[in-house]
């Protein structure tokens, strides 16, 4: 009985013969009380129909013949079949069955000199008849129904477990552990789910540390190249550093990537306006192009100083590669956003969807005057996200990008004073 099939099939037996012998019952006692109508409406018309054919002198009682059969509409087909039920007993009479005017059926037989008419019940089903079956097809679809339901609630109560868990996932996508409970289908998807989570997590895992380590182990053989091109000529000393310096760039950045996959920071209520423009004053310090605009107060819960690394890579990005960054900080409808618009030319909207990809590079023109690994929007991507946030690129018009980061505003502060909100450029 710990098998959900038998389960389902025991309570779908039970239920369908409890529907059926309720209803079987219920239609048995309005048959009961129909066949007790039939009866005393028949004998009521024969006992009628005999006493105006009767009399009565003394002890012996008198049969009125009528002269002629009854005035109507001869009903063949009837007529047919009642001469046929009279051969059957060997009895041979003129009949007929007719329709008076007033619409009753009469039966005409001959008798001797004369003729004996003697009413037809009419067998047409009552209305209460119909009620019955009406009743009795309503009571076996309304059980029907509840046992379909019944069914249906409690498969999908034995596997809500499944809901569970996939809205446990956490933001590092591992699938949480899952008790081996229940029934035995429920045990055994349980079981495979915890397999199937333990080997994510190792597959997982591996990838990491082999990023890690060969962007570890590039640094040995970087540092004697590093040395050995000290002792070449200056030209090509040049280009030998510049490429060497782009490869530490490229094995820091996929590091740095690692650790935001694997290490998490605690969280903390935070003024993200404060953090933000915190941000933009440290840029203008090393005189990137960075300026501010409407930047309205409001509290989040994040992790502060993985939040500022990728923000700090947003907003150098858009002032190197846009040509320089306008930041703002929008409160509303309990969402707090941060816009960090450019005026540069953006990035094909082919490309958009692949922006976040580890390594992405536009075109080669913006990639050979201004250093960079492409790892950027990557890590950007993975810190928000860590963070209950979200990041969203798209193209301003006539030319620039807008990033936009949204995080849930933790705690609602008052509307800033007009001298406040004012928008102030720096």
């Amino acid at each position: 009985m710990n098998s959900i099939r038998v389960r389902i099939t025991v309570m779908l037996v039970c239920s369908v013969l409890c529907v059926v012998v309720l209803a079987g019952a219920v239609m048995s006692q309005m048959v009961v009380r129909l066949v007790e109508q039939n009866f005393r409406d028949g004998l009521t018309d024969r006992v009628t129909a005999f006493s105006n054919i009767i009399t009565f002198k003394d002890d012996t009682a008198i049969l009125h013949l009528q002269p002629a059969p009854a005035e109507g509409e001869i009903l063949e087909k009837p007529t047919e079949l009642l001469k046929r039920s009279f051969a059957k007993s060997h009895s041979q009479f003129d009949i007929f069955v007719k329709r008076a005017p007033n619409g009753r059926v009469w039966a005409s037989i001959k008798m001797g000199p004369g003729w004996l008419s003697w009413p037809v019940p009419d067998h047409t089903p009552p209305l209460e008849v119909w009620y019955g079956l009406a009743g009795w097809m309503a009571l076996v679809t309304a059980g029907v129904i509840g046992v379909a339901l019944t069914v249906a609630h409690q498969t999908t109560k034995q596997l809500k477990f499944l809901e569970t868990m996939a809205l446990s996932v956490g933001k590092d996508g591992v699938l949480p552990v899952i008790r081996e409970e229940g029934s035995a289908e429920i045990k055994a998807t349980a079981r495979a789910l915890n397999v199937l989570a333990n080997n994510l997590k190792k597959a997982m895992d591996s990838k990491i540390r082999l990023v890690a380590a060969a962007g570890h182990d590039l640094r040995t053989p970087m540092t004697r190249m590093r040395l050995r091109a000290e002792f070449l000529g200056d030209g090509e000393r040049a280009e030998w550093l510049r490429d060497l310096d782009e490869m530490d760039r490229i094995a820091d950045s996929a590091i740095q990537l690692v650790r935001e996959e694997t290490v998490g920071k605690g969280t903390e209520i935070t003024r993200l306006d404060e953090l933000v423009g915190g941000i933009c004053n440290e840029l203008r310090l090393i005189e990137l192009p960075v300026r501010t605009a409407n930047i309205e107060p409001a509290v989040v819960r994040i992790s502060p100083i993985a939040l500022t690394r990728a923000l700090r890579n947003l907003v150098i990005n858009a002032a190197t590669h846009g040509g320089g960054a306008i930041v703002s900080v929008v409160a509303s409808d309990g969402v707090a956003r941060v816009v960090i618009e450019d005026d540069g030319p953006g990035i094909p909207e082919k490309f958009l969807e692949s922006a976040f990809e580890p390594f992405f590079r536009v075109d080669p023109a913006r990639r050979q005057p201004i250093p960079g690994a492409g790892l950027g929007l990557a890590i950007a991507k993975e810190i928000i996200e860590r963070q209950g946030g979200f990041l969203e690129i798209e193209n301003r018009h006539p030319h620039g990008l807008r990033q936009t980061l949204s995080f849930e505003i933790d705690v609602m502060l008052a509307p800033p004073s007009s001298d406040n909100a004012m928008e102030r450029v720096s």
